[in-house]
């Protein structure tokens, strides 16, 4: 369950690169049954984890620290949406917690490869979302 909620605080995470990007993911994603996001969400765990080991050469510890940062982020986020009491609020809570993220990520893997991996993961977003 841990790698499902990290892998789906990545996906939604690193799709704010466009609004665009947003609405054609969450709209192919909302359509989906529950074992499917589950597949989908471990399949693209496990390339992101090969991507930052094999092409980055992350060490296991920071990949773990990833992951550990991305279970707070995601757990985070639901907290803003369970407690906030409008978007406006919501919305000005979860910039602030993404700005948090991307700080941590930018000491975990420097920010030179933060960038590369956002990249990485925008252009995979891009291509399953078919543009």
């Amino acid at each position: 369950m841990k790698k499902v909620f990290l892998l789906i605080a990545v996906l939604f995470s690193l799709a704010t690169a466009t609004q665009a990007q947003k609405a054609a993911t969450a709209t192919k994603w909302s359509q989906l049954t529950d074992e499917e996001k589950l597949m989908k969400a471990q399949g693209f765990r496990e390339d992101n984890q090969n991507y930052l080991k094999n092409t980055l050469k992350l060490s296991d510890d920071q990949r773990n620290d990833i992951d550990n940062i991305n279970l707070c982020y995601i757990a985070s986020l639901d907290r803003i949406d369970r407690y906030g009491k409008d978007d406006a609020t919501k919305e000005k809570w979860a910039k602030t917690v993404t700005a948090a993220r991307g700080a941590q990520l930018d000491v975990i893997m420097g920010p030179e490869n933060h960038k590369k991996y956002h990249d990485y993961v925008v252009g995979k977003l891009e291509k399953a979302a078919g543009k």
